[in-house]
């Protein structure tokens, strides 16, 4: 489903506002009567995203996946900080029905270099399992660091992320959100599920058993079968040429 067909307005403004993401109403600089949307702004290590959100209904819907020792490296991203811009569109009531079940979807084909980064920052790794021993208790430990110490199992876990989107579609007259399958390249799903939350991220792992001595020199291509997304063009649809 294509976004809804709008008219751009503006607002006079000196600049962008930071304003919290949650909103309760429109802006109380904004003088445009009648329903509309504005552009939002999010910056962060990966890029930028611009949006057109309904301030009054978006929430952050994002959900994502990753192992738990490297959930706090991920929360550091701030999902919530978008900056408010005094452009907007108009639109109509229908339109607003379609930006609510949108929330705070972006446009992925509009903001295709951010999720490019999304990819191009997410590799393949190797999970390493351990027992320690303390004389009394045994604990089994994970980590993507290799451990000279001769307390590894020879049971890893190769780490593969893969990704998701959404479309909008209307079903018995009403918008719905439907959620993509997982892909491996962001490209296989973007023209059939344009929009993508900031967690878009999701990942899948495979055990293997090896001799604990082999683990030293063991390199993650020896072993990783997963099929990896195109990372040498940023290019959406390198093929169509």
């Amino acid at each position: 489903m294509s976004k809804p067909k709008v008219r751009k307005v503006y607002v006079k403004l000196l600049a962008l506002l930071p304003i919290p993401f949650l909103l309760t109403g429109c802006m109380s600089d904004c003088k445009i009567e009648g329903r509309h949307v504005h552009k939002y702004v999010h910056a962060d290590n990966r890029g930028t995203i611009t949006n057109y959100l309904d301030n009054e209904q978006v929430k952050i819907s994002y959900e994502y996946k990753v192992p738990e020792h490297r959930r706090e490296a991920y929360l550091m991203y701030d999902h919530a900080n978008y900056n408010w811009s005094s452009d907007a569109i108009e639109i109509t009531k229908e339109d607003e029905e379609f930006y609510k079940v949108k929330g705070d979807l972006f446009d992925g084909r509009e903001n295709w270099n951010y999720l490019f980064n999304i990819m191009l920052n997410r590799s393949d790794y190797i999970e390493y399992n351990y027992i320690w021993d303390d004389g009394e208790d045994k604990f089994s430990r994970w980590t993507s660091q290799y451990d000279w110490r001769d307390d590894h199992t020879g049971i890893i876990h190769v780490i593969h992320f893969r990704y998701f989107g959404y479309r909008i579609i209307k079903k018995d007259g009403k918008y719905v959100k439907e959620k993509s399958p997982v892909v491996d390249d962001i490209r296989d799903i973007i023209d059939e599920y344009p929009y993508f939350d900031l967690g878009c991220v999701t990942y899948v792992s495979k055990e293997y058993k090896l001799n604990p001595k082999d683990l030293k020199n063991l390199k993650l291509s020896d072993i990783d079968e997963f099929k990896q997304p195109n990372l040498t063009t940023t290019e959406l649809h390198p093929n169509t040429k």
